[in-house]
């Protein structure tokens, strides 16, 4: 999704390759790209949400998908050093009623939703720290931000998460636009999960400089452990974990790649 006035758009996916969504001429025209803007007009009540958030947490656990995510998260926090995470922060999982009436847009925002939480539980019990979550997406009506409270997430406007990152943060941020993960990126996350320096590199020119739009994430890619996280119905596709190594592994793989 990419910020617009305060909306996102969801970023498209083509041949495995990412695309940049153009952005509306006419934002009170209601022309976001994917048909969602801020439902002014919710059908559904917060009671309605929890249910269908706890079908579709069901239907997750009793798939091979969450195993393979759960085998992933094993290996990532299996090595001693892994981060100290104490923030985490999820960008744009979108509205849990969509404006569209979108029933794969309900899934997934759910699923999405549910796949962070997972992962914040785990690092909760690998951990044994607390965790401050937070959620921004602009397109929340008051119902959604109701919803993202029983799940123990704070939702926050934009851009507030932004400044909340920092390395000690896992940074979950689904099928975003470039500008949002570098606006969220001032200071690297201790994990992130989202679009890897390889998918960006199929589509976006940059040059080794000082304002390279992918400095990030070539940071990211020398200094973290990479992971991949597997799709489930498109709702996952191209995303990967990277987890910042200690110190020791972060000086040894710099040499290396020098």
């Amino acid at each position: 999704m990419t910020e617009q006035n305060g909306e996102w758009n969801q970023v498209k996916r083509r041949g495995g390759r990412l695309r940049h969504v153009p952005t509306p001429s006419n934002v009170a025209a209601d022309s976001l790209s994917d048909g969602i803007r801020p439902n002014q007009r919710p059908e559904l009540s917060l009671d309605d949400l929890c249910r269908y958030h706890e079908t579709v947490t069901k239907d997750g656990h009793a798939s091979e998908w969450w195993d393979q995510l759960q085998q992933v998260l094993d290996s990532a926090s299996s090595r001693p050093d892994f981060p100290v995470i104490t923030k985490a922060v999820c960008l744009g999982p979108g509205p849990y009623e969509p404006s569209n009436g979108s029933s794969k847009a309900r899934r997934t925002a759910h699923m999405q939703t549910a796949a962070f939480c997972f992962l914040v539980d785990h690092l909760k019990s690998r951990g044994g720290q607390d965790i401050r979550c937070v959620a921004q997406e602009p397109r929340f009506t008051q119902i959604d931000k109701d919803f993202c409270a029983t799940l123990g997430l704070e939702a926050v406007e934009s851009p507030d998460a932004f400044a909340i990152v920092d390395e000690n943060t896992l940074l979950f941020g689904i099928h975003m636009e470039l500008q949002i993960y570098n606006q969220a990126m001032t200071n690297l996350p201790g994990i992130y999960v989202g679009a890897s320096l390889k998918e960006w590199e199929k589509v976006v020119d940059h040059q080794p400089s000082s304002d390279n739009p992918l400095t990030c994430f070539s940071a990211m890619d020398t200094a973290y452990d990479i992971y991949s996280v597997p799709d489930l119905d498109y709702m996952f596709s191209s995303t990967i974990m990277y987890w910042r190594r200690g110190k020791s592994s972060r000086t040894s793989a710099l040499a290396t790649h020098v």
